[in-house]
């Protein structure tokens, strides 16, 4: 089994299998109106309209939803946190989470092009984000390793369906790759005792997420539902604790 010991403590340890254009390439970048730069390969930089930040996102593909913003707000990490954004895809959750609670942030993700993502943005936003391209099936700490104190995480959702034909799309949101089990048991592994997850899930399957989280030892402490004004929950935010005891506290639901 792969581990993380050099690859996520030393940004660089880990080349990039293909890099990714960004930005201007010679004048040849396209400003749209709104002000957000697209670039011969279809990457494009927006502005987050917080604190300056940046983020580099593909287009086409799948980029970042309000599930992730949300998420971000819901998740509690404090400075001194060892933080991991799990299958970080452009990285909006560790870019997010870095800047306003200023932890040691880590991310990893299956996909070259997703990590080459991240990486930009912490370069335009002078971050010190680590990433890690692995896919967290066979991810595991080194011997001696600190484990997280942290981790969030926007799963794949759907285990059936009509995939999309976008295979960055399909990655983020159909669970060909990772399952809530997986993500789970990688979890478990990389967070200290009393560590925290935070992640969202659709609120229908929210049983089968619990069932998951409690099979590792991550007991779910904190849910908050989501839900468009007038109809019930779609989403629910998570915060689960590794060796934690009973007891659930709802939060108020958010209307969106």
């Amino acid at each position: 089994m792969e581990n993380m010991d050099q690859s996520l403590c030393n940004p660089g340890a880990r080349a990039e299998r293909r890099r990714c254009t960004f930005g201007w390439e010679g004048g040849k970048g396209l400003f749209s109106e709104k002000g957000v730069c697209y670039t011969e390969n279809m990457y494009c930089i927006e502005d987050l309209k917080e604190s300056g930040l940046r983020i580099a996102v593909e287009k086409p593909g799948f980029t970042y939803g309000h599930d992730a913003v949300l998420l971000a707000g819901f998740a509690r990490i404090k400075k001194q946190d060892k933080l991991l954004d799990l299958g970080c895809g452009c990285g909006i959750l560790a870019v997010l989470l870095e800047r306003r609670t200023g932890a040691e942030t880590y991310g990893v993700d299956i996909r070259p092009e997703a990590c080459a993502l991240t990486r930009e943005s912490a370069r335009l936003n002078g971050q010190a984000i680590h990433v890690l391209e692995q896919d967290l099936r066979t991810l595991a700490l080194a011997p001696g390793q600190r484990p997280f104190d942290a981790i969030v995480c926007n799963p794949p959702y759907f285990a059936g369906g009509t995939p999309s034909p976008d295979p960055a799309r399909r990655v983020c949101t159909h669970q060909d790759t990772a399952t809530i089990q997986d993500v789970a048991a990688c979890a478990s592994g990389l967070l200290k005792y009393g560590g925290r997850l935070f992640l969202c899930y659709p609120a229908g399957g929210v049983a089968v997420c619990m069932a998951a989280l409690m099979a590792h030892s991550l007991s779910p402490k904190r849910l908050q539902p989501v839900a468009p004004r007038g109809k019930t929950p779609y989403l629910v935010l998570l915060e689960a604790r590794k060796g934690g005891g009973p007891g659930l506290r709802w939060e108020p639901v958010i209307r969106v």
